[in-house]
């Protein structure tokens, strides 16, 4: 009577189709197949949803400045899903900041890219920026203007055109005491 051992039945040809070889998968660990959680939360999230998931918050380091001191801006994106979220932007600029509506504190008109891109974020991410204003507005490509005295808005969105029905803005106050 011959062994088990001895009659190579425990072992398999590298030529029988119906072993899996599981040298061939991505991770080693025999699961080749992975999913790509972004496209698929893109694919399935109602649009409405995704544009509610994104919370936008822009806050200075203070509320009342004395002039010619350079206001700390920090801006703040959260992903409020436990999936990955990506929106659709107008250009590669996926957000933009603005004093007064004055985009990036100048009068002077941007040249960006017409060519939509998307913003992106993980499953709960953060995503933390911080800007400095000096409390000057741009009036053309080399002259700046300090502003007077008073009352300024600061804006933070998402840079769609249709940002602000879709809730991705935020602003806050500060004054400038003279």
């Amino acid at each position: 009577m011959k062994r088990i051992d001895d009659a190579d039945a425990l072992e398999r040809s590298d030529d029988d189709p119906f072993v899996p070889d599981w040298r061939e998968s991505d991770d080693g660990n025999g699961g080749g197949r992975t999913i790509d959680w972004a496209s698929f939360s893109h694919a399935f999230t109602p649009t409405a949803l995704r544009h509610r998931a994104i919370d936008i918050s822009v806050s200075t380091d203070k509320r009342r400045y004395e002039p010619s001191e350079p206001v700390e801006i920090t801006v703040e994106f959260r992903n409020r899903l436990p999936f990955p979220i990506r929106l659709r932007t107008e250009s590669p600029k996926r957000w933009v900041w603005a004093v007064d509506s004055y985009r990036e504190a100048s009068q002077v008109p941007r040249t960006v890219p017409d060519r939509p891109a998307t913003f992106s974020f993980a499953r709960s991410e953060r995503k933390r920026f911080r800007r400095q204003w000096s409390q000057r507005i741009r009036v053309s490509d080399d002259e700046w203007e300090p502003v007077d005295a008073g009352t300024y808005a600061i804006e933070v969105r998402i840079n769609r055109a249709d940002a602000a029905t879709r809730g991705l803005v935020d602003r806050t106050e500060i004054v400038i005491s003279g």
